[in-house]
């Protein structure tokens, strides 16, 4: 084969490959472990708290986890150093009447004096689905770690969405905040024609424990008021 052929070749793989990586969607359909999928927030995240992004490659290969990574965060707070790793599966076929995608997160410390990392908690969804439109993902720029109460221990706010219709109902919304080892949450619909005169869904609940948490309640809400509209999203 010529030179010529090879390059030609070459240049129709690359570009079937990697020409959509800019697209936002494509890159959490195609879950590529070194695509940096802008899951953090940092603008709304404690700046006194040294965050750091971790890069695949860093991530020390004794922990267990499931899923492809879409981000993965350090930094230190009263309890010690700690690690979050958000995953997703992707979709896959869960039998012969569904299709599933699974969403996973993870809280590793380190305490002080110690040397290795050890599980704190986990988060598992789902959402099985078929036939219609659907989706289950972190919202993109929506994880924060935050020290809204000034305690030294670090809140983290993971929102997200699970996807599943055959027109135009609102989806799932969920808000999953921990502090230490104390959940959180939110639930509930989002929101479409957010726009128009009738808007649609948006309605929630908050877990019990937060109501005696203003703090963690008032910003859990905001958060919920930003990211609840489905419009221009791409799922």
């Amino acid at each position: 084969m010529s030179k010529y052929l090879v390059l030609l070749l070459f240049a129709s793989v690359s570009t079937t490959l990697f020409g959509q990586s800019n697209s936002q969607e494509d890159k959490f359909r195609q879950l590529s472990a070194k695509v940096k999928m802008r899951i953090w927030d940092k603008n709304n995240s404690d700046k006194t708290m040294n965050i750091e992004v971790v890069k695949y490659d860093d991530i020390p290969k004794y922990l267990d986890f499931r899923g492809t990574i879409v981000e993965c965060l350090k930094w230190t707070d009263g309890l010690g150093d700690n690690l979050l790793i958000q995953s997703l599966t992707g979709h896959f076929i869960g039998n012969e009447e569904e299709d599933k995608w699974e969403i996973y997160a993870y809280l590793f410390r380190k305490e002080k004096e110690k040397t290795i990392y050890k599980p704190v908690w986990r988060i598992y969804d789902y959402n099985e689905c078929f036939g219609v439109d659907w989706y289950a993902g972190f919202i993109p720029a929506a994880t924060t770690i935050t020290d809204v109460n000034h305690n030294g221990i670090a809140e983290i706010s993971m929102p997200y969405v699970l996807i599943c219709r055959g027109g135009m109902d609102p989806g799932t919304m969920k808000i999953i905040m921990y502090e230490g080892d104390t959940k959180y949450a939110i639930r509930g619909k989002t929101m479409i024609y957010c726009g128009g005169e009738y808007p649609y869904g948006g309605n929630y609940e908050l877990s019990d424990n937060l109501e005696k948490e203003t703090k963690l309640k008032n910003f859990i809400l905001k958060q919920w008021n930003t990211h609840k509209c489905e419009d221009e999203r791409f799922y």
